[in-house]
C-alpha cells in the first residue's frame, strides 16, 4: 500500500515538471518609460504597495 502511494505520488511530481512556470506579465514601461502606456500604468499604480 505505502509503495502504491509512493509511486502515485512520484508519477504526479513527474507529471507537473513539464508544466511551464508562472510568469508575471510585463510591464509597459519595460519598453520605454515615455510610452502612454507607462505613463497609464504608473498612474494605476500610485497607491499600491
Amino acid at each position: 500500500m505505502v509503495k502504491a502511494v509512493a509511486v502515485t505520488l512520484l508519477l504526479a511530481l513527474a507529471g507537473c515538471s513539464g508544466l511551464p512556470r508562472y510568469q508575471s506579465a510585463v510591464s509597459a514601461c519595460a519598453a520605454g518609460e515615455a510610452s502612454y502606456a507607462c505613463q497609464v500604468e504608473r498612474y494605476h499604480n500610485v497607491n499600491v504597495d
